[in-house]
């Protein structure tokens, strides 16, 4: 299972590993969450990873060797998908059993792209370093 928070904190994108659903939640009042649309996107998913513009979702299929689904059931993929607000609509997929890169699983997009020409509070030292 993983979790994202919007761009904007008013929504929180959740999927579950077993069932394969990614699930998007109104976190706008955070004491009422609503689940406002789900979506099939595999028979396993496990990590998601939302575009800095909020305009793209992305998701890769592995957990761990020995907890990933076995026969059939193993799909090993990276997915991405536009979101409009409404709904997800499929962009790309990477199936990594057929290309044999192995199992895709953690992924962090444009954290470096937002913060890396800037310091954070408490991390002057850092940036004069790069």
């Amino acid at each position: 299972m993983d979790i994202s928070i919007t761009a904007d904190d008013r929504h929180l994108w959740v999927d579950t590993f077993m069932d394969g659903k990614t699930r998007l939640f109104d976190i706008s009042d955070p004491f009422q969450p609503k689940q406002v649309y789900e979506k099939q996107i595999g028979r396993q998913i496990n990590m998601a990873s939302e575009s800095w513009d909020g305009s793209r979702i992305y998701y890769t299929s592995s957990l761990l060797a020995n907890w990933d689904k076995k026969g059939k059931d193993n799909e090993q993929f990276f997915k991405a998908y536009e979101w409009d607000g409404k709904a997800l609509k499929p962009k790309f997929a990477i199936d990594f059993i057929e290309a044999k890169l192995g199992r895709p699983h953690q992924m962090r997009f444009g954290a470096y792209a937002l913060y890396g020409a800037r310091a954070l509070p408490g991390q002057e030292e850092l940036t004069a370093l790069r």
